[in-house]
């Protein structure tokens, strides 16, 4: 599986069965990495792809994915039934643009609050050749809602189940997780860390193969030189190669490129 972003591709490798996890703080774009792979993968690349959603409803998803595919400008396509005039609606590059979406083989889940649980269920059950699942995010999981328990052990019993799962259908599963900026901003470097994510005392090294961090310096600093540039860093791998990844970052279209 590749993320369709080709200096991350060499330096990452998204086997089957392995549990990935995207980690930064809030509005750094980690929704919208994903969507961009998710653009790489099923629209580009034909390989279907299983999206939780559990912060943002299927049609804002389905919305944003339209923004980065067809490269049409955010604030004019968020909300298609409401804001944008009939001589947008009615362009081609537009409908050109929706109708691959829906034929893109992307299925998108926004039930809000899933467990764990239900995501292997909806999962095991789904008859498509799925080759990658993609989780948004993970503080709003639960592991089982039948059971009470802290939430550093359910993290930990999240984490082991999606591992599980990502073994069992021998696919990659990437999930997203929320970086609080009162850490970072509490430092003179705002890069995230791999101790930012909490992870630490909840045994992950079982269960995670690759986290990456998601950075956009102007998110702090307005005046930074690195204007609309997003570095990924590789904090874990299996290779143990620990660098960084820059993309360029075009906010009227929610996407990342190679620089």
């Amino acid at each position: 599986m590749k993320t369709g972003f080709k200096k991350l591709d060499e330096v990452i490798d998204m086997q089957d069965g392995n549990l990935i996890i995207l980690g930064g703080t809030a509005s750094v774009g980690k929704t919208n990495l994903a969507l961009n792979i998710i653009n790489n993968i099923a629209i580009n690349e034909k390989k279907s792809v299983l999206f939780f959603s559990l912060e943002c409803s299927k049609e804002t998803i389905k919305n944003k994915i339209i923004s980065i595919a067809g490269m049409i400008q955010a604030p004019n396509i968020l909300d298609i039934s409401k804001k944008i005039e009939a001589k947008d609606v009615a362009s081609s590059k537009l409908q050109e643009t929706i109708k691959k979406i829906e034929e893109a083989p992307i299925y998108i889940d926004d039930t809000p609050g899933i467990s764990s649980k239900e995501i292997c269920k909806k999962s095991m059950k789904i008859e498509k050749d799925i080759s990658c699942i993609i989780i948004d995010y993970l503080q709003l999981m639960s592991y089982d809602k039948n059971k009470n328990l802290s939430r550093d052990l359910e993290t930990k019993e999240i984490l082991k189940d999606l591992k599980e799962l990502a073994q069992t259908l021998n696919i990659p599963i990437l999930l997203i997780s929320y970086i609080s900026h009162a850490k970072i901003y509490r430092r003179e470097n705002h890069v995230p860390t791999l101790e930012d994510l909490t992870l630490n005392n909840m045994g992950y090294e079982k269960y995670v193969d690759i986290i990456l961090l998601l950075h956009r310096e102007e998110c702090f600093d307005e005046f930074t030189q690195k204007k609309n540039v997003a570095d990924i860093i590789i904090a874990k791998s299996k290779n143990d190669m620990k660098t960084n990844v820059e993309l360029a970052w075009l906010p009227k279209y929610l996407k990342f490129c190679d620089i």
